[in-house]
């Protein structure tokens, strides 16, 4: 019996331990979720181009500045072994693009956003600064079938805080993206099957902890996620005054994540033992969805205000978006 009690406090104690280093491992998870906004932006932009092109007045040539900013919130709910994530975050994009022809579009966008999490029940936070660059384009085959594709890098500051000790580290995404899609067309109204591929590589640097109490040591670290989606969206297009129009959107998806959704945090504690701290892992299978209204004041220039939902077992994220367009 006494034995058996001594093995159950050792490995209670070395779980107890684990959860020391879980706000690193659940960081790791939200990086990747939310690399899912610079895609989203630059796939977004694209697809307003290739509605603004029906305009008889489109024309080759044009260069159009645009801004995108967004609020979102939402939570990753634990799993037994890792803690419930509240998280919130913001973000801004801004990107200049040029219509070579009726087919062909391309542009660069650039952007910062900041992600805030906690995790209560492990008295830790965090913040997390992103600084993000990003090229795209598209074509268009026939008017019916389009390919839009782009690749990204962001740059990561981390800064988390839990029981008295601080760990401030640095880290960088790289990801590429490309969407296929094949649409049909009328007087007013457009809907489009689409399947969309990204491939995300997160790394992050080693981070040791300052302050009083059992500093960890984290080791360095990287994660390769594969995404696809595929799913239906539909634009209308209205008229409310003469010179103005009003393009409603919305859109509906399923997210397979096909590669490993489990995320991990190697630490070292004080008195040199190496442990694993899990997190809440990336949900393997989740729902999209969109919705959008687009305003033309006049031909130059564009407002719109957007929802993006993103849903799943244990996973829930609400977002809106407004973006302004100034073409030249």
């Amino acid at each position: 019996m006494r034995l058996s009690a001594l093995a159950v406090l050792m490995l209670a104690g070395r779980a107890f331990a684990a959860q020391e280093g879980e706000l690193y491992a659940s960081s790791q998870g939200l990086l990747l979720e939310n690399s899912r906004f610079v895609h989203e932006a630059a796939l977004d932009r694209l697809q307003q181009i290739r509605f603004a092109y029906r305009e008889p007045s489109a024309e080759p040539g044009r260069q159009p500045a645009w801004m995108r900013a967004y609020g979102n919130r939402g939570s990753l709910d634990g799993d037994g072994a890792a803690a419930r994530v509240e998280h919130r975050g913001s973000g801004l994009f801004v990107g200049l693009d040029r219509t070579f022809d009726p087919r062909w579009a391309a542009g660069v966008l650039a952007g910062h956003s900041r992600s805030d999490l906690d995790l209560d029940d492990r008295d830790a936070e965090a913040d997390i600064d992103s600084y993000h660059l990003a090229g795209y384009a598209a074509l268009r085959y026939y008017n019916q079938l389009g390919l839009k594709f782009g690749a990204a890098f962001s740059q990561h500051e981390f800064d988390g805080r839990r029981q008295g000790l601080r760990g401030e580290g640095d880290g960088h995404t790289l990801q590429a993206f490309v969407e296929g899609g094949y649409s049909m067309d009328f007087a007013n109204f457009t809907i489009e099957a689409f399947t969309s591929l990204a491939y995300i590589s997160l790394h992050l640097d080693r981070l040791r902890e300052r302050g009083s109490g059992d500093a960890l040591q984290v080791s360095a670290d990287s994660q390769q996620v594969g995404q696809a989606t595929f799913g239906w969206r539909a634009a209308r297009r209205f008229e409310p005054a003469a010179g103005q129009r009003l393009t409603a959107r919305a859109s509906l998806g399923w997210r397979h994540v096909f590669s490993d959704t489990d995320v991990h945090a190697d630490v070292r504690r004080a008195d040199g033992s190496r442990l694993r701290s899990d997190g809440v892992p990336l949900s393997e299978d989740s729902l999209r969805l969109d919705l959008g209204l687009d305003y033309e004041l006049k031909p130059q220039l564009y407002l719109g205000l957007a929802y993006a939902g993103h849903y799943a077992d244990a996973t829930r994220d609400n977002a809106l978006s407004g973006r302004l367009s100034l073409w030249f």
